[in-house]
C-alpha cells in the first residue's frame, strides 16, 4: 500500500490504472507509468508508458493502451491460473502455509511446557518435605502463569480459523464465475494473482503469486487467445465470458507459494 501511494501513475491519473507498480518495461526494467491525453477530436486516450522512454533514457518501448493491457493480463491470468490442477497446487500450499504463519502458538506451547516442568519440580520438592513460604509462593505464581498461558492459547485457537483444503479450493474457484469485463473483477484478479508483468515488443512475461508461476507468451499467442489486433494495441472486443467475483478482497497477494 505504501508503494502504491507513491507510484507515479497514482499521482497523475484520475482513473485508476490497475497495473500500477506491477507493469515493467522488458527492455530497461523501469516501471510503466499511467498516462492520458486527448486526440485532435477530443477523444481521451489512456495508456502505460515506460519511464525510460518518456524521459528519453534510450528506451524505445512503445506506449501500451491501458484497456488492452489490463484486459489481456486478466484474461491470461484467468486462463492460466484458474485451472483445476493449478488451483489444487495453490490450495495445498496455502493449507501448509497456515501452520507456517502461526508463530505465536508454538511459542506459547513452549512456554506452557516450561511452566508445567517448573510446577512438577516444585511439587517434587514439596513431596520431599521442602515446604516453605518460597515454595508456596513459587507454586502459586507458576499456577497463575499456567492459567494465563492456557487462556492465551485458547484465545488464539478460537480467533484463528484453519481452512480445510476443500474450503480453499472452493474459495479460489469462485473467481471462475466473475465478469471479465467488470473493472472491479479485473482489479481483484490483478491484486490477488499477478505479481509482475514485463512488456516487450513481441511478448509479455507474467509472474503470478505462486511458486514457478512465470509464463512467457508471445503477441501471436495473445492474438489467438483474445481474437484482437494486438500488434496495434486495439482494445479487445467485449466478451460474454463470465468468471466469479470472490471474497479474496485483500491488498496483498498469496505470497510466494
Amino acid at each position: 500500500m505504501k508503494a502504491n501511494s507513491r507510484a507515479p501513475a497514482k499521482a497523475k491519473a484520475t482513473e485508476e490504472y490497475l497495473l500500477t507498480t506491477k507493469l515493467f518495461c522488458g527492455n530497461c526494467g523501469r516501471l510503466l507509468v499511467g498516462e492520458s491525453g486527448k486526440g485532435h477530436m477530443g477523444t481521451i486516450y489512456r495508456y502505460y508508458k515506460c519511464g525510460g522512454a518518456k524521459r528519453k533514457k534510450g528506451c524505445t518501448l512503445k506506449a501500451v493502451k491501458k484497456e488492452w493491457i489490463e484486459y489481456t493480463v486478466v484474461q491470461l491470468t484467468v486462463s492460466m491460473v484458474l485451472q483445476d490442477t493449478v488451483i489444487d497446487r495453490i490450495a495445498d500450499a496455502i493449507f501448509r502455509l497456515q501452520d507456517e504463519e502461526d508463530t505465536m502458538t508454538p511459542v506459547i506451547k513452549q512456554q506452557l511446557n516450561n511452566c508445567e516442568t517448573e510446577i512438577q519440580n516444585v511439587m517434587t520438592a514439596i513431596r520431599k518435605g521442602i515446604i516453605t513460604e518460597t515454595t508456596k509462593t513459587a507454586l502459586d505464581e507458576l499456577e497463575t502463569q499456567r492459567e494465563h498461558l492456557r487462556t492465551s492459547l485458547a484465545q488464539i485457537q478460537l480467533e484463528r480459523h484453519k481452512f480445510t483444503k476443500e474450503e480453499i479450493v472452493a474459495w479460489i474457484s469462485q473467481f471462475k464465475n466473475g465478469d471479465i469485463n467488470d473493472v472491479s473483477f479485473q482489479k481483484e484478479i490483478i491484486d490477488v494473482f499477478v505479481n509482475s508483468v514485463y512488456v516487450y515488443d513481441d511478448k509479455l512475461l507474467l509472474t503470478f503469486n505462486y511458486k514457478d508461476g512465470t509464463r512467457t507468451i508471445t503477441l501471436e499467442e495473445i492474438n489467438t487467445i483474445l481474437s484482437s489486433d494486438t500488434s496495434n494495441c486495439i482494445q479487445p472486443e467485449k466478451r460474454t465470458l463470465r468468471f466469479a467475483k470472490s471474497f479474496f478482497q485483500q491488498d496483498k497477494s498469496l505470497g510466494d507459494l
